[in-house]
């Protein structure tokens, strides 16, 4: 090899180490820590004049990347779109992380945040930031657990899976949900709500109509409204879902044929969520059945609060479907058999649909053989 090809070698060796040297110290003075892998290859990219990589190397930019790519893409995982509901829980996750992180570098704009940065303090002040901020408990578990998806992801990724600490995922991070305290209605009470005479609040009475066909079908309050004619078959309901893609057949209850009556051979027309609720409310709070008081608690802010509230007032648009779960359970139906028609795939995550007391766990095992085969006296 030529001396002056050598001579070029380590002439260029020389401007890398230089770059390289300064990069470090940049970084030791500005974050107080060495740069990543990827980090420090963008920088020695950008100082030669090169253009970097388009792989994001910071939290912030990568989550930002993924929420787009996800948009109306396939979630290979649920093997359905990903709905619009889980991307709007990923971008106000975005929007709270990136209030974090400019609140943790006291600038007015978030920095980026790279993923050599994400360990478990950070976490653990996240999930303070949301606390401070009076997000109740459950909320800050689930953008706890979105943030650690942002994470997974990342870990998934060949460029960046190295940049990912693992003890992110450390169990000792990893907060439970507090029980739900949301309500149910049972039989007796679906059929005095139904029993109401609405006739002279049309809103009142549709949307009264709309949540017992939900109560009798588990169906979203956003499936809801797609049933057509063309889906029932005989006694049989055949639909399939937005969220999981599957089709569903459940027995028609003899409710709907009749609510279905009454709007020309359809469902309902649907509203809008919050105006639902709002209705199912008032029309509620004119069935004496739901006028009992029960105490409901909830953490918000790290604080405990219990308050007395009559059942008409916790009413929404989710109570049909956990009706439709709570009461085919405590008819005895089996968990997988109401799971096929909720489309939940998990019984953990079917389980906290139940709404059972105490009393009614006991009236489903008294309903057992077990506990009315007579005893036979010893001889």
């Amino acid at each position: 090899m030529a001396p002056q090809h050598h001579k070029d070698i380590n002439k260029r060796l020389e401007a890398l180490k230089a770059s390289a040297v300064g990069i470090l110290d940049a970084f030791a003075r500005e974050k107080e820590r060495a740069p990543s892998r990827n980090e420090l290859r963008d920088a020695l990219n950008k100082a030669d004049g090169k253009a970097t990589g388009q792989v994001p190397t910071d939290l912030l930019t990568f989550a930002r990347s993924y929420i787009e790519s996800a948009q109306g893409q396939f979630n290979s995982e649920r093997k359905a779109p990903y709905h619009r509901a889980t991307i709007s829980r990923y971008k106000v996750a975005l929007e709270l992380l990136t209030d974090y992180a400019a609140k943790r570098s006291e600038e007015k704009t978030a920095p980026p945040v790279a993923f050599a940065e994400v360990d478990a303090d950070f976490v653990a002040g996240f999930t303070a930031h949301l606390t401070a901020h009076g997000y109740a408990a459950n909320s800050v578990v689930k953008y706890g657990k979105t943030l650690r998806e942002f994470l997974k992801r990342a870990k998934e990724h060949k460029e960046l899976g190295k940049e990912v600490n693992p003890e992110v995922f450390h169990r000792r991070l990893t907060l439970k949900e507090e029980p739900s305290e949301q309500v149910y209605l049972n039989a007796a009470e679906l059929a005095a709500f139904y029993r109401v005479d609405l006739s002279t609040h049309p809103r009142l009475e549709r949307a009264r109509d709309l949540f017992m066909v939900g109560a009798w079908t588990g169906l979203r309050f956003g499936d809801l409204s797609r049933i057509q004619p063309e889906h029932i078959e005989g006694d049989r309901l055949r639909v399939r879902t937005s969220k999981t893609g599957k089709e569903v057949t459940i027995p028609l209850h003899p409710s709907i044929p009749a609510i279905m009556a009454k709007y020309g051979g359809r469902i309902p027309s649907g509203i809008s969520n919050q105006k639902q609720n709002d209705y199912l409310k008032e029309a509620a709070a004119m069935v004496p059945e739901l006028q009992v008081k029960t105490m409901q608690g909830r953490t918000k802010g790290g604080i405990r609060r219990e308050v007395a509230r009559a059942k008409w007032e916790r009413i929404t648009t989710h109570t049909a479907r956990r009706s439709f779960a709570s009461n085919c359970y405590r008819d005895g139906i089996p968990a997988r058999t109401i799971m096929a028609v909720t489309g939940h795939q998990t019984e953990q995550a079917f389980m906290r649909y139940i709404r059972l007391t105490n009393e009614e766990h006991a009236d489903i095992m008294a309903r057992s053989s077990l506990f009315t085969i007579p005893v036979l006296k010893a001889v």
